[in-house]
């Protein structure tokens, strides 16, 4: 049960971090101001991107070093001080592309009284120090997650998550609620969860190992992770853009009407995509027919149970987000929530070949691809939003992300043919309560539907699922 283990371990930063933001938003609302907690938003909003955009090095050296484990400690001391000074590279070059693109926003774009941007511009030193701490973050979690250590990994990255959302609130309350007090303090909270992951990566890699950083070694990280950064620059593209042509097409007034359903719906994804990142070093470290078996089995766990949720909440859309939202629920939101759920559902499939893809050292298929799907998606997008409103823009997103699952199956060459029959049960269970959920307007019916199609997908769940894993769970069961 190791791999449950280390999904756990890897769910848990992201669900402490929405946990703590439910309960801290409005407190910050309240202290700071909504105009100052924009701007805080905003240091965020750049924190979360370099933290996924980290020149793909993060990735890299997970790649690396799962692939040899099996090496000298040695050879891997040197791969990791080959990251550790191509990330120092990296985040000195970042830094001061970052200081000068805050100072040129906050100066000349950022709509905001005087005194609120004095206190951003002022505060951009601390937007260009964000950018080291993110990319030893990345390189550090990424070597220890590629021998599987997983729980210090864990530790440091919820401790820097929650403390940098406490702190700011801490210093609100106690000194001052200027933007660099409040940045300065959120950047302390992720320098703080830092420290345990650079202390297990001294005592795991470098200890006893002399500084030498090698060419050699820097350059097979750079172009893995080239190709990590390409598709780091289009995937905001392709999240941002269904938001873009709404405004364009429909109106500003529908982007909020899409964006809810879309947010929730994508929080559901964390759970599969937990267990692919436990999954990735496994990937990387065995044979060929390994890997491919046991990404067979992943597809098949997460298309089955994943499903399962999806059909569940596509049966209670409606009477969820009206619990939720009340009055202010646009009708729109709901059809749209269902469709998108479908999008998702492909979207979690998807990712185990996908990191397979990678883990096998080819990450050069999957930006080429995303490269390719970009242009393609915006003309779905704009036609299929001018068709059918915001349902079409939802129908877009769900189309791409199928094709995309496609895509990635069969070139991982995980058999698609058979993985596709035998996701036919989900699949066509997803279509049935599309087809009943406009029926399904309160608790009782949405309970009912989900339950009746539950109960038809469970035992094909049982019965498909890969014999190690329903072993365990009977042995898990019978304890």
């Amino acid at each position: 049960m190791a791999l449950a283990r280390n999904s756990f371990l890897s769910l848990a930063p992201t669900v402490a971090g929405v946990v703590v933001s439910i309960v801290t938003i409005p407190l910050y609302i309240s202290l700071a101001g909504a105009e100052r907690y924009g701007a805080l938003l905003i240091a965020w909003v750049l924190l979360g991107y370099f933290g996924q955009a980290d020149f793909g090095l993060g990735r890299a050296i997970t790649q690396r070093l799962s692939a040899t484990r099996e090496a000298a400690p040695a050879h891997q001391a040197e791969i990791v001080w080959s990251a550790l000074f191509g990330a120092s590279l990296i985040a000195g070059a970042g830094a001061v592309l970052v200081y000068l693109s805050s100072n040129l926003f906050f100066g000349s774009f950022f709509e905001a009284d005087a005194g609120l941007q004095a206190e951003a511009l002022a505060s951009t030193w601390l937007f260009a120090l964000c950018v080291p701490v993110i990319m030893y973050t990345g390189v550090s979690a990424g070597a220890l997650v590629g021998v599987e250590r997983f729980g210090v990994v864990s530790i440091g990255t919820t401790l820097g998550n929650i403390l940098s959302q406490i702190l700011p609130l801490v210093v609100a309350v106690s000194h001052s609620v200027e933007l660099s007090w409040l940045l300065g303090a959120s950047l302390c909270g992720r320098m703080i969860g830092l420290i345990p992951i650079l202390a297990s990566m001294w005592a795991v890699f470098l200890r006893g190992h002399r500084v030498n950083p090698s060419l050699a070694q820097l350059r097979p990280l750079f172009s893995f992770g080239a190709w990590i950064m390409l598709t780091a620059m289009v995937s905001p593209l392709m999240t941002m853009s269904d938001r873009v042509v709404i405004g364009a097409v429909i109106g500003t007034a529908a982007v909020v009407a899409y964006s809810v359903p879309f947010q929730i719906a994508q929080r559901t994804v964390m759970f599969p995509l937990a267990m692919v990142q436990a999954l990735f070093p496994r990937f990387a470290s065995q044979s060929p027919e390994q890997a491919a078996a046991l990404g067979k089995d992943a597809v098949i766990i997460v298309g089955q149970w994943y499903g399962l949720v999806v059909i569940g909440l596509i049966c209670l859309a409606e009477p969820l987000l009206r619990l939720w939202l009340g009055d202010e629920l646009d009708p729109r939101s709901i059809l749209v929530g269902r469709i998108i759920l479908v999008g998702c559902w492909a979207n979690a499939i998807a990712s185990v070949p996908y990191a397979h893809i990678h883990a096998r050292g080819n990450s050069r298929f999957t930006a080429l691809a995303h490269l390719v799907e970009l242009p393609i998606y915006f003309a779905m997008l704009y036609g299929f939003g001018s068709l059918f409103g915001l349902a079409g823009v939802a129908l877009a997103y769900s189309l791409r992300t199928s094709i995309d699952c496609v895509v990635m199956l069969v070139k991982a060459r995980f058999n698609a043919a058979d993985l596709l029959r035998k996701l036919m049960a989900p699949a066509a269970l997803i279509a049935v309560a599309l087809a009943v959920s406009p029926y399904a307007a309160d608790w009782v019916s949405g309970l009912a539907a989900a339950s009746i199609l539950a109960g038809i997908l469970l035992p094909v769940c049982w019965m498909q699922m890969p014999g190690e894993a329903r072993r365990a769970l009977a042995v898990r069961f019978n304890q």
